[in-house]
């Protein structure tokens, strides 16, 4: 198997690539990081966010994505899966319990990444579209 210059074999690399990518995007003040590990065509299929790169900083400014970030502060720890030019992402999360106030349940978040010469180039998640028609609001 092929290995990159760092010694991961190309689909380790991928999957450190999203974690990366992931740890910088969550941080408002460090997703400006992120910037470098996007391709420049970066394709978004979120129905919240635009693609592009600039889109992606913008959302990580935004107020979704600050209730985002707190919905991620009781993320476990996430599980990766890559094969060819795909990584998914799965992530379990702790949510109240509508049935039982105070008690919370797991659920669990897909992400899942194309990346095209060591970049994220596409993304897909389960995010439903929000009411609200400015996403940077």
């Amino acid at each position: 198997m092929t290995r990159t210059a760092d010694g991961f074999t190309r689909l380790e690399a991928n999957k450190r690539l999203v974690a990366r990518a992931m740890e910088l995007l969550v941080d408002r003040q460090r997703a400006a990081q992120a910037m470098d590990l996007l391709t420049p065509e970066y394709i978004q299929h979120n129905p919240n966010i635009p693609s592009g790169r600039d889109a992606i900083m913008k959302f990580t400014q935004s107020a979704m994505a600050e209730e985002a970030r707190k919905v991620m502060k009781t993320a476990g720890e996430p599980t990766f899966i890559a094969e060819g030019d795909l990584v998914v992402m799965m992530q379990p999360i702790e949510r109240p319990d509508p049935a039982h106030p105070g008690k919370t349940y797991t659920s669990y978040w897909f992400d899942m990444w194309r990346i095209d010469d060591g970049r994220l180039a596409e993304h897909w998640d389960g995010a439903p579209k929000e009411a609200n028609a400015d996403p940077f609001a």
